[in-house]
């Protein structure tokens, strides 16, 4: 199965299996996604923290064949993982940003985590893109919200795209946008939508209404 090819995306869903509310759950949303029109700006990304390589793997697979190749697929996870199964990006959790790019991970489009200006300009060089969040109360956890005025520090810190994440719904994509964020990132918005398509649609407009 080829992979869907990766260009930034401007929306990131992040599968995630346990915010999902299980695996089945969570397969239901990946085969509503893979119902999504071709072309949009949009990725997935597989997450399942604590998961062991080869059990991220296996989920990984799983996805691939949700989504029929229609959307690219990011590893949250190891970098040798995602070549293997020959997966469009790797993305790393802000304390698993390694100290520089491994071999396994140069052909792959590579994002990671952040949560403060600083870490975002310590790390940029080693990825692509960055998400950074959470900018409102997360819908998909318990974590303080650190606000727009952080996400334009970030932004303004930065020479990378930056993806805002942490309780972003279609209305408040606008105010990330205006802070210089290159897109959005999203767990409960999707995961937990009736329609995941559909809540995912509203995103990509939302986004694609400000260029």
């Amino acid at each position: 199965m080829s992979p869907a090819p990766l260009v930034l995306p401007r929306v990131l869903v992040v599968a995630d299996v346990d915010a999902a509310g299980g695996e089945e759950e969570w397969l239901r949303v990946l085969r509503g996604l893979g119902q999504l029109p071709p072309g949009l700006p949009v990725a997935v990304q597989v997450r399942a923290k604590g998961r062991p390589p080869e059990e991220l793997g296996r989920l990984a697979r799983l996805a691939q064949a949700a989504l029929a190749s229609r959307v690219p697929v990011v590893l949250n996870g190891p970098a040798e993982v995602a070549r293997a199964l020959e997966l469009a990006g790797v993305h790393w959790p802000e304390s698993g940003i390694p100290q520089r790019v491994p071999e396994t991970a140069r052909a792959l489009v590579r994002s990671a985590s952040v949560h403060s200006p600083q870490a975002a300009q310590r790390v940029q060089s080693l990825v692509h893109y960055l998400v950074f969040g959470p900018v409102f109360p997360p819908g998909s956890k318990a974590a303080p919200a650190v606000g727009l005025g952080v996400l334009r520090q970030v932004c303004a810190a930065v020479c990378r795209p930056v993806l805002a994440i942490g309780g972003v719904t279609p209305e408040r994509v606008a105010d990330c946008l205006a802070c210089g964020a290159t897109g959005v990132a999203v767990v409960s918005a999707v995961m937990r939508a009736p329609d995941p398509a559909t809540a995912t649609v509203r995103l990509v407009e939302a986004v694609q209404a400000r260029p």
